[in-house]
């Protein structure tokens, strides 16, 4: 078998198995990040050749020129961003970076190095882009890498199985096809994404019971909310209602947070609050970050009016 077929059975593989994602299948465009012979338009790009023919030095500056909000129709992924502005809650999935080099409070920081949170070796990393995702495409959900902590790993977070989405992005990319592709409210859980997050902070891959029955010694995750019942730690009820404390946006609540919903089927059934859905790492944190301290979905830690706005929901205490 020549390369030339094997890369086009390789091709239509990927993208039977991947719909809805990107830089995967027939949406893998060479030429969006490479070089054919280190130059553009007969000319060498300024600074470079640059390492594997690529457009630009780095692989979060090749990323970045696309996603940092100058193509309205690539997700962009760096603050500032509007283009979710019109959308229900106003944002993206998985949030936004800061400033490449920067230490960043609201989340993950590329391009600066820090020791690993919540990591029993404590790893010291400087994390591009391609720490998490994979730049050629896989199986997974928005190409997430199947081994991120490169510790042997083979995480499946498949859309279609694990994760679920309305609506797919459009190719060729359109700007309305990108915001509702991206959008937080398009994206619905089934399982997998706080184990998936758990390969690096990995002293959160376990729920460490307490001695008390309904008792952790820290936030449990991938847990029923009616898991414990009649222990009233948590109000299953108040949250499939969706309605008062928390959720009142003209009364210090915030847009439902995501949640797992174990037996989704599909979209519509992945969306719809149970009284066993389980709380995951994208309940109250940003992927890549956002507005708030922590990476978290309301000001938990700056306080005012809506600080226990996403505990609210669960608990209503």
């Amino acid at each position: 078998m020549s390369i030339i077929t094997l890369a086009i059975l390789l091709a239509g593989l990927w993208s039977s198995a991947t719909a809805g994602q990107w830089h995967v299948g027939e949406s893998l465009r060479c030429q969006d990040c490479h070089l054919q012979h280190a130059t553009q338009d007969g000319e060498q790009v300024p600074g470079g050749p640059y390492s594997t023919m690529l457009l630009e030095a780095s692989v979060n500056e090749l990323c970045l020129s696309c996603h940092d909000g100058t193509d309205p129709t690539a997700p962009d992924v760096q603050s500032p961003v509007t283009m979710y502005s019109a959308g229900s809650t106003g944002e993206s999935a998985a949030g936004f970076f800061g400033q490449v080099g920067v230490d960043n409070p609201h989340g993950h920081g590329l391009g600066f190095g820090a020791v690993t949170p919540l990591q029993n070796q404590g790893l010291f990393v400087q994390l591009n882009c391609a720490a998490c995702h994979a730049v050629h495409g896989n199986g997974n959900y928005r190409n997430l890498l199947i081994d991120p902590a490169g510790v042997g790993d083979s995480l499946a977070v498949v859309e279609g199985v694990h994760v679920f989405t309305e609506f797919s992005p459009a190719n060729p990319p359109t700007v309305a096809g990108s915001v509702a592709a991206y959008d937080r409210d398009n994206v619905g859980y089934k399982e997998g994404m706080s184990t998936w997050c758990a390969s690096c902070h990995d002293m959160l891959a376990a729920n460490e019971q307490s001695s008390t029955t309904a008792h952790f010694n820290g936030h449990p995750s991938d847990v029923a909310l009616d898991a414990y019942s009649p222990y009233n730690h948590t109000a299953p009820g108040h949250w499939t209602a969706g309605l008062g404390e928390g959720f009142d946006l003209a009364d210090g609540g915030v847009a439902r947070v995501p949640f797992d919903s174990p037996g989704a089927t599909d979209y519509v059934s992945s969306r719809a609050a149970g009284l066993s859905d389980e709380v995951q790492c994208l309940s109250c944190h940003k992927a890549h970050g956002g507005a708030h301290a922590g990476g978290m979905l309301w000001p938990y830690r700056e306080g005012g009016a809506e600080y226990l706005a996403g505990c609210q929901q669960c608990h209503n205490k």
